[in-house]
């Protein structure tokens, strides 16, 4: 499969779930070679701990042929895409049995129908967007992190739990905790809060209720050049108790990422200062082309506004042609890019002040985050902190 295909380095790990288990063990024996020194065959099975870790990016000598099919299998599964599989599958004439999952679909056209695959693949063009949320630690030199002894890891875990019991936000956690050479990677798993649905007996059918605690796995990455931690979490105060637990046990500060005062990463003043000139990018090789897509903003007469074209036109050129403008005195809030890979694949990047960010993909961050430095949609961490010091994160 094309190079456009690979995986980033944090695939949901819970995507293999849906996977029958004899299936699942046919489709990691192809690659027994390099995955047998890993740990992730048994006499019986798999290693469900050992997989966390391939598919976590702790293993990171893995071939460009797995890391590309597991990243498809994680893209591909879908409700969405359940149909187009399931149809694709009978056309090849494949045993796929009467029940299978959109995981099942997708191992069984990997393993016997890969250009089938490839074509479903390039119609629909799933993108795995993942929202990274930046914080700036408050203070003028950033913390290193260095290791994390087990016995702190383990009171990380546990203040975790605790917090995420109290609130109701479920249970069970467990931290992967991944050095890097920039910093570290952490994946949380945990029980997400109970859910209530209805089964129906395939047999009998009867109906049942059941509650269940849905696997939810959320992302934190420490970058320590910059002192900035990223947070991929479904709600607000969940990014919360992640950042003040991992100030509290990992660098002794609970607030150091939560302070009053901290900075912002992003800024959109190049939209209002260099105009369409801000959207070049021919000084980045992995790009073709950018355009901007949306803005929102805040008028200081208390309008809030959304402008969008209509078409995929760009909306500089869209606001000259109808002979527009962005209005003056305008605070933008948040805006909408297209962005066209040389690989030919286009993706959306959406960044809402101060500092959220949704991107592509994981493995598109380091190309976004230059570009974005090299138009000064990045601000520079120096001078956002300029005059913060530890003092001021230790009385917070």
């Amino acid at each position: 499969m094309s190079k456009s295909l690979r995986a980033g380095r944090w695939v949901n790990p819970g995507s293999l779930n849906g996977i029958d288990p004899k299936l699942q063990r046919r489709f990691f024996e192809r690659y027994r070679k390099e995955l047998e020194p890993h740990g992730v065959f048994t006499a019986t099975g798999l290693d469900d701990d050992a997989i966390l870790r391939v598919m976590s990016g702790e293993v990171t000598a893995l071939s460009a042929e797995l890391v590309d099919r597991i990243g498809v299998i994680d893209e591909m599964a879908s409700d969405a895409n359940y149909h187009t599989l399931f149809n694709e599958a009978k056309r090849l004439g494949m045993d796929v049995g009467p029940t299978p999952s959109s995981a099942d679909l997708v191992v069984h056209l990997l393993l016997d129908g890969t250009e089938s695959l490839e074509r479903i693949y390039a119609e629909r063009l799933p993108i795995a967007r993942r929202r990274l949320r930046s914080y700036f630690a408050l203070t003028t030199a950033p913390p290193a992190m260095t290791g994390v002894a087990d016995h702190v890891l383990k009171g990380y875990e546990d203040g975790l739990e605790k917090d995420f019991v109290g609130r109701k936000r479920g249970s069970g956690v467990r931290v992967f905790h991944f050095p890097t050479p920039t910093g570290f990677r952490q994946m949380i798993r945990r029980a997400d809060i109970a859910h209530r649905d209805v089964s129906i007996d395939p047999q009998t059918g009867g109906r049942q209720h059941i509650i269940f605690h849905p696997e939810r796995f959320d992302v934190l990455i420490y970058e320590q050049a910059e002192g900035e931690m990223y947070v991929n979490a479904k709600h607000d105060a969940d990014e919360r108790a992640y950042l003040e637990h991992a100030g509290h046990h990992l660098f002794g500060q609970s607030q150091i990422f939560l302070a009053e005062g901290l900075p912002a990463k992003y800024t959109l003043k190049p939209i209002l200062e260099k105009g369409e000139a801000c959207l070049r990018c021919d000084d980045v090789p992995e790009l073709e082309a950018v355009w901007l897509r949306g803005l929102d903003w805040a008028h200081p007469k208390g309008v809030d506004l959304v402008e969008r074209p209509r078409s995929k036109s760009d909306l500089f050129r869209a606001l000259q042609d109808a002979g527009r403008g962005i209005p003056r005195g305008v605070k933008l809030m948040g805006a909408t890019f297209n962005v066209l890979f040389k690989t030919g694949r286009e993706a959306q990047l959406r960044i809402t002040l101060p500092n959220n960010a949704v991107l592509p993909r994981d493995n598109d961050r380091e190309v976004i985050l230059r570009w974005l430095g090299l138009r000064g949609f990045l601000q520079d961490r120096r001078k956002a902190t300029h005059g913060l010091t530890r003092a001021l994160v230790a009385a917070s």
